[in-house]
């Protein structure tokens, strides 16, 4: 049973340390468990380092795959992203490549799984993933990059749920195959600023995991990952902000 300190409040300590148990009883690489097999792979030279998509990843189809707002009227901070495809080996941009990104709610909860509790471990099917528990789709949503290579999304900054610190899933394709896996993550100063405006300061029954003890952060080139982010207006953080990140991919 996972332990639990301060006033039934789940501590970063006691998620390390239930993590490690489970770690212990596998006999596996943190992320082999938590995302999969193919976490933390040697990414091409000059390519952004990869991690699988993680365990929430459901495929969009038809109008999904072309919003650019995707908050769906959750609650949360505003979030402008804006990610930039560039080719690894000629440092250009990539123009219509398909960006996919996907995150969780303020609260921890992803959708199409409404029904896990983001305070405890999911139960997968088969290794690296969990299979959708209802038809909810906010917070998901794929775009053609422009001839920039940019493609934006106008989201929420996501919350965070047990063993994680803060992230973004990212997938991007070119000519329809699939180039890159990731997750994007946000600085801690940041983190901690969001934290303490509504809605995420409900969410007091799991304390917020930093960067430095996310073990997927850690092993799968995380500190190469982070978003670069500003305020929409300097000094008013719950007024909205904007994170920009250029991944690097081996198109060919």
């Amino acid at each position: 049973m996972l332990p639990e300190e301060n006033n039934g409040v789940i501590t970063a300590d006691a998620q390390v340390a239930a993590l490690q148990t489970i770690l212990a009883a596998h006999g596996q690489p943190a992320t082999d468990v938590l995302a999969g097999a193919d976490a933390g792979r040697e990414p091409t030279t000059g390519a952004s380092p990869q991690t699988t998509e993680g365990p929430y990843y459901v495929s969009a189809d038809g109008e999904a795959r072309q919003r650019v707002d995707i908050a769906d009227g959750r609650p949360g901070v505003p979030l402008q992203l804006r990610i930039t495809v560039l080719d690894a080996d000629q440092g250009i941009p990539v123009p219509g490549a398909e960006v996919d990104v996907w995150h969780c709610d303020a609260l921890g909860y992803y959708s199409g799984h409404l029904a896990h509790d983001p305070d405890t471990l999911p139960t997968m099917n088969e290794p690296g993933h969990v299979p959708p528990t209802d038809e909810s789709r906010f917070l998901r949503g794929s775009q053609r990059a422009d001839a920039d290579g940019t493609a934006g999304f106008d989201t929420i900054y996501p919350g965070w749920y047990f063993t994680r610190s803060i992230h973004i899933h990212l997938k991007v394709r070119v000519d329809g195959r699939e180039v890159y896996t990731g997750q994007l993550y946000l600085p801690e100063e940041y983190n901690e600023a969001v934290e303490v405006f509504p809605p995420y300061n409900q969410h007091t029954t799991l304390e917020r995991l930093p960067n430095a003890d996310d073990l997927v952060y850690r092993s799968a080139g995380g500190k190469h990952l982070l978003l670069d982010v500003q305020p929409v207006i300097p000094g008013h953080l719950q007024n909205g902000l904007i994170a920009s990140f250029s991944v690097t991919v081996a198109p060919s």
